[in-house]
């Protein structure tokens, strides 16, 4: 590698970024790589960013548009405290901006969304990593013995992402109440849709309800509303101090007028949620079916994805499963890298994505007993 050039902040330099990978290209390919939904948009959704496209000549409301406006009614939140983002990454990503500096730490679960480690290093903080338990679910416990006077932010998925396993209201509350008042916690629920309806805790009500120092819930509709290609994210925040730390760090204009008319008429339409959220509980199953019929244990998953260790590396299955068409994912995660993960498809395309391993697997002799 070559030496970092002399402008380039401290906190850059060593990490690398992500991999430039061209799409995929062909005509018959089972895209379950991304965790995202396969089923297209409400048509509600696609007709909302159809017209907001003939004004897109102009720029996007700053405050009080429609999605904020409706996000507010749907989480009984006043407005003010409702942050907009290019997707759930950035909000994340902003968590770290607002609160870490060099010679402060991050607790967050491991494995999981790789952002909470990456953008804790951009901002110059010392990760603590604290290893999900054996079920896939973030080790509370855990976590809160890791923070120190010089935590700063704590995060918590749930469902976890790579694992899919889910916090139960005790745990929630577990959290609210543990981590310090002088440290922001953030939840991130990205798949929450899934596990609401799964039974789970909404992060919202349980931080209301036992939480007295900051914190913010982290929210997408990049998986259950289908929208992953318009980069919609947003955050109900606890206070208006946190609010407006987000506020003052983030580009003026966070999403295009075209994604907040499409995430907004998807917040509700009801049916379409219902039916992608009933359909990707089918997917999981199927998927975790086939996966146990291979030897595998799966982890318990209420997310749109199912993973299991492979007991081997897992970088050649994904490159002869992508030379079958198939196209699924490791966890990125050092020291995790004999689990796979697969993105809930169609039932077809779960189908042929388990065929495809149980042929590689046959192809190397590697079937596990």
């Amino acid at each position: 590698m070559s030496e970092s050039p002399p402008w380039l902040a401290g906190a850059l330099r060593g990490l690398s970024p992500p991999p430039h990978v061209p799409p995929p290209v062909g005509d018959d390919l089972v895209l379950l790589n991304l965790n995202e939904c396969p089923w297209p948009p409400s048509p509600r959704a696609i007709a909302a960013a159809d017209a907001a496209m003939r004004q897109a000549n102009r720029y996007p409301p700053q405050a009080c548009d429609a999605l904020t406006l409706a996000l507010a009614r749907h989480t009984g939140t006043d407005p003010q405290l409702i942050v907009l983002a290019g997707g759930s990454d950035f909000i994340l990503h902003q968590a770290c901006l607002v609160a870490l500096e060099p010679g402060t730490d991050c607790v967050f679960p491991r494995p999981s969304f790789p952002r909470y480690r990456l953008s804790t290093a951009i901002a110059g903080a010392r990760g603590v990593a604290v290893d999900v338990t054996p079920d896939g679910r973030n080790d509370v416990a855990g976590m809160l013995a890791a923070i120190t006077p010089a935590t700063r932010l704590v995060f918590a998925c749930t469902p976890n992402g790579n694992t899919g396993g889910m916090l139960d209201e005790a745990a929630l509350v577990a959290l609210a109440r543990g981590v310090p008042g002088g440290v922001l916690l953030c939840i991130d629920e990205a798949y929450a849709e899934f596990s609401r309806a799964a039974g789970g805790p909404d992060a919202i009500a349980s931080l209301r309800a036992h939480r007295t120092g900051p914190w913010l819930v982290s929210r997408t509709f990049s998986k259950a509303y289908a929208l992953a290609g318009m980069r919609v994210g947003y955050a109900v925040c606890s206070d208006a101090a946190v609010a407006r730390a987000f506020a003052v760090s983030r580009p003026i204009f966070a999403l295009g007028g075209p994604a907040i008319a499409a995430a907004a008429a998807a917040l509700e339409d009801f049916s379409h949620l219902a039916m992608v959220v009933q359909r990707t509980a089918e997917g999981v199953a199927q998927l975790d079916e086939g996966l146990r019929a291979l030897g595998f244990s799966p982890f318990p998953s209420v997310a749109n994805f199912v993973s299991a260790e492979l007991r081997r590396p897992v970088a050649p299955i994904l490159a002869a499963l992508e030379a079958r068409g198939v196209f699924a994912r490791g966890f990125r995660e050092p020291g995790w890298d004999s689990h796979l993960r697969i993105s809930v498809g169609t039932e077809p395309e779960n189908a042929r994505a388990l065929a495809a391993l149980a042929a590689v697997l046959a192809a190397t002799k590697d079937i596990a007993a």
